[in-house]
């Protein structure tokens, strides 16, 4: 689960308040030099259809509908003030086409929250402008720099599943987790940054604090919990914060909070290594017990529900939260002669990672609804992944290509703490899969070249080796011109278990399934497709 987009939909979203003093600021500053400012982004155009008929949209056949069409255009703006200070501007706005598709699923109830009538726009869900960053960088003495300002930090060495990339959630509304550029999905906050260099040690600090100037929407991780294109299998159309909205504001974890942390990076020999510390906001949403069921005649607190805060519960069957963790990480990376490869590391220490849990008599909101509603408990979890990156010269015999193929394969592991099978932890709320001590997934990246570096075939597979299922991305990209880009794109997902909506009723609702991650994208296949110009 999600927060809301637009939290609060009837009232104006508050302003990023580091961000406007930074902008303020720059009205003092002498005029722009031609030489000293420079800009350039892109406008694209992107569209996706349903490759199969959704299981979870009765009377509608969603095979071959457009589920996307949409707009986006972007400005990077770069303005060196002065010999030492420079500002930075990064702008994003979308726009898409009210689909039938999508109008279908805003007709089932999608992104009605709020909506006495039943009838909110879905595409509130998904046109969108925004300020994406907006930062001053400067100088203090030789060695000190700082950057001040609405901002995004990357720590991860990983393209898939996070370890230590968690200094900002992301949004996975609209595209999903299938987007490979991380930067368009990961929400942005203000903050102030500061790096310092330590050539003596061959390497330099990087601290940074979150003040809390945030607005609530972005805080966390989003997923489509909203009924929308990317609901996951069988909830299309159904908006959970009816029953279970947002509270940015629990003891858990406020999005006035402060967080931060800082990193050291460093060499030694011909290894890149990394040691950071991380306060941050967990990198899932999570589902905070009711204790607000007497409105339907139930006990304020169900029997073992295992409610957070000291506050009432904001809905009938609990709460979405964000509780903050403590991440104690570790990055390594280096040249293997022997494997001809770049081999890479990264551990993430995630001191009382929240999990849902079932309880051995479920309460009654799960016996109704859906397994996860009795609350969540915390666990030590150490989060690990392996990489080799490697250039295939044979390619260029076997497969014509004109320079070695790009290969990448990793490996991903959860793994619990004192793992107790009794826990009966579940990977999500919605689905009865329970966590296992050791979660791991694999991926791996084909990529290829030809026609002088303007045709690009790719192949992204991945599995989850400990319950099943995982998902195969072809793709193929033109460079048309040095300006354009086309891409063709397939998304196809398989999985070993999924949730039947017509078995999984009261009063079994709660134990009637397997389901991990990748029945959650049962029936999602997309064909997908992006026409790009770069200015």
């Amino acid at each position: 689960m999600s927060k809301h987009r637009n939290p609060g939909a009837h009232m104006r979203a508050p302003i990023d308040k580091l961000a406007l003093a930074i902008a303020l600021s720059t009205l003092a500053m002498p005029l722009l030099a031609e030489d000293s400012f420079k800009y350039d982004g892109y406008l694209r155009e992107e569209l996706s259809w349903n490759a199969k008929n959704w299981e979870d949209t009765p009377n509608y056949n969603d095979k071959g509908k457009l589920s996307m069409a949409r707009s986006t255009a972007r400005l990077n703006l770069d303005w060196q003030a002065t010999d030492k200070v420079s500002v930075v501007a990064k702008l994003r706005a979308s726009r898409e086409v009210k689909t039938g598709f999508l109008e279908h699923l805003e007709d089932m109830g999608a992104n009605n929250y709020h909506h006495a009538d039943g009838q909110g726009d879905i595409m509130d869900l998904y046109n969108k402008q925004e300020i994406r960053e907006l930062y001053v960088d400067f100088p203090v003495g030789e060695r000190t720099s700082f950057r001040i300002g609405k901002q995004q930090i990357a720590w991860g060495e990983t393209d898939f599943f996070a370890a230590n990339d968690l200094v900002h959630g992301f949004d996975y509304t609209w595209r999903s987790f299938l987007e490979p550029a991380n930067e368009e999905l990961r929400k942005t906050n203000n903050i102030i940054k500061m790096n310092v260099d330590v050539p003596e040690l061959d390497g330099g600090l990087e601290v940074f604090v979150r003040p809390g100037l945030d607005r609530k929407e972005d805080i966390g991780t989003e997923i489509d919990i909203y009924g929308g294109r990317w609901s996951s299998q069988p909830y299309a159309g159904v908006d959970f914060r009816n029953i279970d909205p947002y509270n940015f504001e629990n003891d858990e974890g406020d999005y006035r909070d402060f967080t931060g942390g800082l990193r050291w990076s460093g060499m030694v020999g011909d290894t890149n290594y990394s040691l950071s510390y991380l306060k941050t906001f967990y990198n899932s949403p999570i589902l905070n017990a009711s204790n607000n069921l007497a409105i339907i005649g139930q006990p304020n607190t169900p029997s073992g529900a295992v409610t957070h805060g000291t506050d009432q519960t904001r809905g009938v069957a609990g709460e979405v939260i964000y509780p903050i963790v403590d991440i104690f990480g570790f990055s390594a990376s280096r040249y293997s002669e022997l494997a001809d490869a770049v081999l890479s590391t990264e551990v993430a220490y995630i001191k009382d990672a929240p999990y849902q849990i079932e309880l051995s008599t479920p309460t009654l909101i799960s016996q109704i609804v859906a397994p996860g509603f009795d609350g969540f408990t915390r666990k030590d979890v150490v989060a690990m992944m392996l990489r080799m990156d490697k250039n295939i010269a044979a390619t260029q015999t076997l497969l014509g290509t004109e320079k070695p193929m790009f290969f990448s394969v990793q490996l991903f592991d959860k793994w619990v703490q004192n793992f107790d099978k009794d826990d009966q932890l579940l990977y999500s709320v919605g689905w009865g899969g329970k966590v296992k001590e050791h979660s791991v997934l694999a991926t791996t990246i084909f990529d290829l070249s030809y026609g002088s570096g303007r045709i690009h075939p790719n192949l992204v597979l991945g599995a989850d080796l400990s319950n099943g299922g995982g998902f195969a991305v072809p793709s193929v990209t033109f460079e048309l011109t040095s300006k354009w880009r086309w891409k063709v794109e397939y998304d196809a997902f398989w999985d070993d278990a999924s949730r039947n909506s017509d078995k999984c009723t009261a009063p079994n609702a709660a134990t009637c399934d397997s389901t991990t991650m990748f029945g959650y994208f049962h029936n999602r296949d997309q064909l997908y497709t992006s026409l790009t110009y770069l200015f």
